[in-house]
């Protein structure tokens, strides 16, 4: 392995008050010395900046007016120094391990990607986080990893260590995608390396459930990000390798975001409809909970969404967790 390989750690921000301490408390404890921690203030209207600026000269602060997330990573890439780079949400959280592990399982290789346990924690209790392990947690090739799943593999920022050389390869950040971007960039990544390498005990705990994350949103907007997305992804993948595998998961990753929106923004589920018939119908399922579950038992997917719908329209407010 090289001689200690410095890693930048880019951290984007925004209205991040809340959380952005623990994450960055989290990352200053590593056990790997040689890395430096870039957070991009991504024109923050609370006190994110206040709380940066109380860590002098421990972490960069970058701001800038907002542009989003894209904007921000990228910003913090160009201003990075490390050989290998994490990009991190600003409110997820890293075990003291993480960077140490992924360094050493990496053993120099500028050709392949870390990957890492990760796991979803609710209610601000990341100690109650389940790392059970996951069938694709392991090395594979590129695409093996990327179609170990029909649904696809988990493929949020901070998971993944990635070698600066594959980032220079495949691209920055696409600036004009507002969700599903994590998707987008890391199918180009992997496919410019030679693959995964897992990194046992290196753990991400991945806070689920904001009432304000870009995850949870539901506008035309963010459906509108996550097709031109999945068209990105597709083109990457096909590319690569044109098979049932590929056209399984690229149809699947269609039928997600269309059970999704149904039955909202009629000309988006119509294009949703044509992309999923050209690539094959696909092998999920439309899931919900208990009660979409019974409707749908009864009246079929698409009713059952429908009523869904009409429930909120009433007022209806689903539990978010704190």
């Amino acid at each position: 392995m090289i001689s200690d390989p410095f890693v930048s750690i880019i951290i984007s921000a925004y209205n991040a008050e809340k959380h952005i301490a623990l994450t960055i408390e989290s990352v200053l404890v590593q056990e790997w010395k040689e890395l430096e921690i870039i957070v991009v203030n991504d024109g923050s209207t609370d006190e994110t900046l206040t709380i940066l600026q109380g860590y002098g000269d421990q972490i960069k602060v970058i701001s800038q007016e907002n542009k989003g997330q894209d904007a921000a990573l990228n910003e913090g890439f160009r201003q990075s120094k490390g050989a290998y780079i994490k990009f991190m949400d600003s409110d997820d959280l890293i075990n003291p391990e993480m960077i140490k592990k992924q360094v050493e399982v990496l053993n120099g290789s500028n050709e392949h990607v870390a990957y890492s346990e990760w796991a979803r924690f609710y209610n601000n209790q990341p100690e109650l986080a389940d790392f059970t392990k996951l069938d694709y947690w392991r090395d594979m090739e590129p695409l093996d990893f990327l179609t170990s799943r029909p649904e696809g593999v988990m493929l949020q920022c901070g998971i993944m260590l990635v070698p600066r050389i594959l980032i220079e390869r495949a691209g920055l950040w696409d600036e004009r995608l507002i969700l599903f971007n994590d998707t987008e960039f890391f199918n180009r990544v992997l496919l410019q390396s030679k693959g995964v390498r897992f990194s046992e005990d290196a753990k991400l705990y991945y806070r689920s459930a904001q009432s304000g994350s870009i995850s949870a949103q539901v506008s035309r907007r963010f459906f509108e990000s996550t097709f031109l997305a999945t068209n990105l992804v597709a083109a990457q993948l096909l590319a690569s390798e044109d098979s049932y595998r590929i056209r399984n998961l690229i149809s699947n990753t269609f039928l997600n975001q269309y059970f999704r929106m149904y039955p909202k923004f009629p000309d988006l589920v119509q294009a949703h409809e044509e992309r999923i018939q050209f690539y094959g119908s696909g092998t999920v399922k439309p899931e919900g909970g208990k009660v979409f579950k019974k409707i749908k038992l009864i009246a079929g997917w698409k009713m059952a969404s429908r009523i869904q719908v009409l429930f909120y329209q009433l007022g209806y407010k689903p539990r978010v967790f704190k």
